[in-house]
């Protein structure tokens, strides 16, 4: 993916590939950039607590419906992932671009986080460790409706 290398926080672009940006057909602000970063706090806190009220604040109906399946399937399953003490390191900017008056961005968010999963009825760790962060790059895509829109988390892929 030919991306610029790109400071959510600030919006920033630095060390970008020849050619620059790719397709910010848009013209994201500092603005939009701070609001994904709190969408990586938010919807990450939300799924650790088990919280779909919370989620649906921050995602798609569609989003929604997965994180609910993915939820489900942890409890009956007996355990629950966690991923705590979230700190966001930085983004690439693949694309952004305008469809039947709905916005989109796509977005590598790189963070790091403690991301381990427990037994429901002990609390014992069954999966990854509890006290040590591990690093994490996810490609999310946002929409929002218009430019005044709320952004809002569509689809993640996995890298």
């Amino acid at each position: 993916m030919d991306v610029a290398p790109l400071d959510i926080a600030t919006g920033k672009t630095g060390g970008a590939p020849s050619g620059g940006l790719r397709n910010d057909d848009i013209g994201l602000t500092d603005k939009d950039y701070a609001a994904f970063e709190q969408l990586l706090l938010g919807v990450q806190k939300a799924w650790s607590d088990g919280d779909v009220g919370k989620l649906r604040a921050h995602v798609t109906p569609e989003m929604l419906s997965y994180f609910s399946e993915q939820l489900s399937a942890n409890t009956s399953a007996g355990i629950a992932n966690h991923i705590e003490d979230v700190v966001f390191d930085n983004g690439d900017l693949a694309e952004a671009w305008n469809e039947g008056g709905m916005e989109y961005a796509t977005v590598a968010m790189r963070w790091t986080a403690r991301d381990y999963t427990t037994r429901l009825d002990s609390g014992a760790v069954v999966e990854g460790d509890a006290t040590k962060t591990v690093e994490q790059t996810e490609v999310w895509t946002f929409l929002r409706n218009g430019a005044q829109g709320r952004w809002l988390l569509s689809a993640i892929q996995q890298v």
